[in-house]
């Protein structure tokens, strides 16, 4: 006859995934500094923030109700701060439903994180990177992906062949590029016709000039012209149907505020404005403007106060099958001189200046300081993107780079007259144009104060908006 009780059973199943998390040990007792929850559709994130790395034991109690996850953390002693982490559970956290904290062992803190619905969690450290000290970070995300985006990642990540399967989406990626060349290129050459033949239109040099000396030629054997208004008065005529009615698919633009959560991005110094906020606040108009537009399906990577790393953003483009991506940051200099706003295309190879790796280096940065937990088989995919051929993106972003450029010199003075180059993480996609626009200056007192404002946030949406429409073949229409 057995001995064991149904509490042996279900205690022994555990063992079985019962985790042990030992960073590098030091011989300093950690400190807790702070806890911080960012909760999100998409995921929630609980960082554990100490002045040395944590030891952790932590497991599962999937028998349990509600769900549980178990995390003991060895050499602390239960202080007022970390009893805070009771209250930073938000009551519209879709995941988490309450946590608790208590002294287990006379050294060992237990923590007890109580979920609202079946999660995977994903528990990693991070080492000290801009203000921060050492991280622990647990990410929720649920079982059964919400965000459809996210479901294809996961499912393509799943599969043994997903390396093959990433080169063939490559390729679709670079066919969709080269028809919407042609067809951006059909619709500009009909506009143009109709408007010589009425008489509203006037034949001049393009306005736009990408890159010093001449304007450098997309992969197709044409190049496209802006269309540009005479002064001569339209006559009453029925309007030119344009070859944007034809296409049998919506354009996507997949738009991608900067930083979030644990990474604020550049903070300004007289109002303390973080960038993450003005960022997504801009993407948010931008969005909205572009979904209003019959044949256009505009998409966020991140729609709330949370932290995508940066090769999560370039995959969601990917899956999204986005047709343009545009990157939106607000700039910092050491000096508050510095102002204007500037737009960057990809450059891996070729010589830059050195101010722009500088801000490069900066941006791609986020990850360490928002916080990233980046796999072996991601950063495999990641190197098979970087070793294929970038020409005709890069070819491509310049171009509807310099349409966005020109429609920004409009409302705001450039901080550089041309597209200009630089190695960002986040526009390493070989088959999506991507382009990153720097608004202003945060660093700026007066650009600053005007980045606050609604008014000339959506000056700065409307103005991304109507490069892109041009770029493809489209009148500019937002205002």
């Amino acid at each position: 006859m057995s001995c064991f009780t149904r509490r042996d059973l279900i205690y022994g199943s555990l063992c079985s995934a019962f985790l042990t998390y030992v960073p590098a040990v030091s011989a300093k007792t950690p400190q807790i500094i702070d806890v911080r929850t960012w909760p999100a559709d998409e995921y929630t994130r609980v960082t554990i923030e100490s002045d040395a790395p944590l030891k952790l034991n932590y497991f599962m109690l999937r028998v349990a109700d509600p769900i549980r996850l178990v995390v003991d953390m060895d050499g602390l002693r239960l202080t007022d701060k970390l009893k805070n982490i009771i209250q930073k559970v938000k009551p519209n956290d879709p995941y988490i439903q309450r946590i608790r904290c208590g002294q287990y062992k006379p050294t060992v803190v237990r923590i007890t994180i109580d979920f609202k619905q079946d999660v995977s969690p994903q528990i990693f450290s991070l080492k000290p990177a801009g203000t921060y000290k050492y991280r622990t970070v647990f990410d929720v995300y649920p079982v059964q992906e919400k965000d459809p985006i996210l479901a294809i990642l996961k499912k393509e990540e799943e599969e043994p062949d997903a390396v093959q399967k990433l080169v063939a989406q490559v390729a679709e990626g670079q066919k969709r590029m080269e028809e919407n060349r042609e067809e951006a290129d059909a619709d500009q050459l009909e506009q143009i016709l109709a408007g010589i033949e009425s008489g509203t239109l006037v034949p001049v040099k393009p306005e736009v000039q990408p890159s010093a000396g001449k304007t450098p030629k997309p992969s197709s054997q044409t190049s496209k012209p802006p269309v540009i208004a005479s002064t001569k008065k339209k006559p009453q005529k029925t309007e030119t149907k344009t070859t944007s009615k034809r296409r049998t698919r919506a354009l996507v633009i997949m738009i991608d505020p900067g930083h979030g959560g644990e990474d604020p991005g550049a903070i300004g110094k007289r109002y303390r404005t973080r960038e993450k906020d003005v960022v997504l606040s801009v993407a948010k108009i931008l969005r909205a403007e572009l979904n209003r537009l019959e044949g256009f399906r505009a998409l966020l990577t991140r729609d709330g106060d949370y932290f995508v790393p940066l090769q999560r953003r370039v995959q969601k483009a990917r899956a999204a099958k986005a047709d343009f991506f545009v990157s939106i940051h607000a700039d910092a200099w050491v000096k508050p001189a510095a102002k204007g706003s500037s737009l960057f295309v990809l450059n891996t190879k070729g010589r830059v200046s050195s101010s722009n790796k500088w801000l490069a280096r900066n941006q791609n940065n986020a990850d360490l300081i928002g916080g990233a937990n980046i796999s072996t088989k991601d950063k495999q995919i990641a190197r098979i993107l970087m070793d294929m051929s970038f020409t005709a993106q890069v070819s491509d972003s310049t171009i509807y780079g310099a349409y966005i450029l020109n429609e920004l010199s409009r409302i705001n003075q450039l901080h550089k007259s041309k597209v200009e180059q630089a190695n960002f993480a986040v526009l390493k996609a070989p088959d999506i144009p991507s382009v990153l626009v720097e608004t202003a200056f945060l660093s700026n007192p007066e650009e600053e104060r005007k980045l606050r404002t609604q008014a000339f946030q959506r000056k700065l949406a409307c103005a991304i908006g109507n490069g892109i429409l041009k770029g493809f073949g489209r009148k500019a229409v937002l205002a």
